[in-house]
Parts: structure tokens; sequence; C-alpha cells
């Protein structure tokens, strides 16, 4: 059986990257199809819903619920953290320019690198990137 990846952390959903790719992850989780991504509490799942200021639970709910993008984008404007298009748009900065920033960090990230098949790539160094790679986007 073939893996099914979330959208890219890239797309962006209300000037938003990665709430689509959290959009779906929150339906994979629900059907039991999410093979081992981390989820709601870890890495930029975590830092999304604490920027909006959601209990990820409640965000899941609300998106199995609601199906639509165009309707849970709704329901996080409603119940989400209010910001100007220039916070949002420098909060996306901050995750799009996330790379590992310590030697343990480092480590990690050029193990899946490794294990991405991507040992000797050189461009590769944003965790975005890392994730667009391992997902097969990034050719």
């Amino acid at each position: 059986m073939q893996k099914v990846h979330p959208r890219s952390p890239y797309a962006k959903l209300g000037g938003y990257v990665h709430l689509p790719r959290l959009i779906d992850k929150a339906k994979l989780h629900r059907q039991g199809l999410l093979n081992g991504y981390n989820y709601k509490t870890v890495g930029f799942d975590k830092h999304l819903l604490a920027f909006l200021k959601l209990n990820g639970d409640t965000f899941e709910e609300a998106a199995n619920g609601l199906g639509e993008d165009a309707a849970i984008l709704n329901w996080v404007q409603e119940n989400g953290a209010k910001y100007s298009p220039e916070a949002i748009e420098q909060w996306n900065e901050a995750m799009i320019s996330r790379y590992p920033d310590t030697a343990a960090k480092k480590a990690r990230f050029l193990h899946f690198l490794k294990q991405s098949g991507g040992e000797d790539r050189k461009d590769i160094r944003t965790y975005f990137d890392l994730i667009e790679f391992d997902e097969g986007r990034l050719k």
C-alpha cells in the first residue's frame, strides 16, 4: 500500500502556511492513515496550533466535522487568534526558514535526509525542504 501524504507544508490557506497540511493530517489521523507522521503535539503542527491558540483535539473535531477547507478556515478565523496579514507572513517566514540550529538537530536532520535518499544533497537546508524531498515533491 502506498503511503498517503498530506499536502505540502508550503501550501497556504487563509494566508497560513502548513494549515492545509494540518487539515489533511487531522483527517488522515481520524481514518487511521497517518502512518507515523508527527501530529498535533510536536513540530509544525504544534507551532501552528500554538500560534492560532487552538486546542489540537478541538481542531481535529472541526476539521473532520466541517470537511471543506473554506469551512475549516472560517472556523479557524472565528475560534483562533486574530492576526494582521503582516503578522501571519512574519510567522510564515519563521516557519519556512526553520533549519537545524544545534549539533543534535543537525545530526537528526542529516539522518532523516540520508534515510530519504538525499545523503549528498546540499540544497536541502530547511525542515520544509526535507519534508518536500521525503514526500517526493522536491526532486
